[in-house]
């Protein structure tokens, strides 16, 4: 693996996805329950929607985690879900974490400790966390993000010379992302979304996708910013929409999908609002995944799964474990195994004409080729 330094343990699978983005190529992502394949993966993701405690436990039993992501797509992160997760990786790894909940690209900035997504206060992160992480949880405010790296390491530094468990870093807007990276990158344990982690520089040397494969998109996700994407896709690109709930949904995406010459095709049950109870039911994705499963028979090996369920639930039916790091498409990276290459894009990800570009791989050079 190229620049991840540290293993590190996502939250949900968007999660691990987005750090594969930062990460070199070659890097290695598994999908577990339980510690079964860790030894195998640098970076590690739930099989499922959510990391469980107990996956949580295993894993930290078996690795030594030094990034926990979290908060990598468009819904904040579930403080119930994420809080034991926060004080078993605290435990393991030496009492102290260096956390940041901020995401700008997504509408998420902290200030003075209170989260907001789009201007919306969500929580007081450090009430909140307080009253459900078993140590001390201490904010490292605005004022002293402002003052630059190193007024925030000598905050990081007194906060956890008394006793903190956890130190909660502002961020109000993007400008300060480099300056809380810079500080917080020599800590022996970091949390929140991977531009916490320094981008790889190095040349992608590995494999991208067969240039001549067909793509399909298949999507699950519900945010706007899908259904923005998927309306931009339409009048260019072959799109089939899927009622889940019809009897014949998965016969009628077979023999849409065989007639299809394009080189990608877009097969969807993401669904606007109004139409969002029929949409969201447990079958939509695993209706997608049993498409994905018949046209990977068919012959179908690179697929764009749109939604982190909807992904989740296509790998696992696949019988997808473990996915090696490509090159960087879209601002995401291809994922690799030895049958099929995917791109996982999170809900809520992406420009409007995402669909569009062609997800081509993008040969990054690194410093001494340029």
């Amino acid at each position: 693996m190229a620049s991840l330094t540290r293993a590190a343990l996502g939250l949900t699978l968007a999660d691990g996805v987005s750090v594969c983005s930062r990460s070199g190529p070659g890097s290695r992502l598994g999908l577990h329950e339980g510690s079964a394949g860790l030894a195998a993966a640098e970076i590690i993701a739930p099989a499922g929607a959510v990391l469980s405690p107990e996956s949580a436990r295993a894993v930290l039993q078996h690795a030594a985690i030094g990034f926990l992501a979290f908060g990598n797509q468009a819904a904040q992160p579930d403080l119930d879900a994420l809080a034991p997760i926060l004080d078993m990786a605290i435990t393991a790894q030496g009492g102290f974490m260096a956390a940041c909940f901020a995401h700008p690209a997504y509408g998420r900035t902290v200030f003075q400790g209170h989260l907001f997504q789009y201007g919306r206060l969500v929580a007081n992160l450090v009430h909140a966390l307080s009253e459900r992480l078993a140590g001390r949880v201490a904010l490292i405010a605005h004022d002293i993000v402002a003052a630059g790296p190193a007024a925030i390491r000598a905050r990081l530094t007194a906060a956890r010379e008394q006793g903190v468990a956890l130190a909660l870093v502002d961020a109000v807007d993007a400008a300060p992302q480099s300056a809380i990276r810079d500080a917080i990158g020599a800590q022996p344990l970091i949390g929140g979304p991977a531009w916490l982690l320094p981008e790889s520089q190095e040349a992608d040397s590995t494999r991208p996708p067969a240039a001549d494969a067909r793509t399909v998109i298949l999507s699950g996700a519900l945010d706007r910013q899908t259904l923005f994407q998927l309306g931009a896709a339409a009048p260019k690109l072959p799109l089939l929409q899927l009622d889940p709930a019809a009897s014949d949904a998965l016969p009628a995406a077979r023999a849409w999908a065989a007639a299809q010459t394009a080189p990608t095709i877009v097969i969807s049950t993401s669904a606007p609002p109004d139409k969002l109870a029929l949409a969201s039911n447990g079958g939509a994705n695993a209706l997608l995944a049993a498409v994905a499963a018949e046209l990977a028979e068919a012959g179908w090996h690179r697929f764009v799964l749109n939604g982190n369920d909807t992904a989740g639930a296509i790998l696992a039916r696949l019988g997808v474990t473990m996915l090696n790091t490509g090159a960087p498409a879209a601002g995401l990276r291809w994922l690799h195994t030895d049958c099929y290459s995917f791109l996982l894009k999170p809900g809520g990800f992406g420009g409007r004409d995402l669909f569009l570009d062609g997800f081509a791989p993008q040969i990054r050079l690194n410093g001494t080729a340029e």
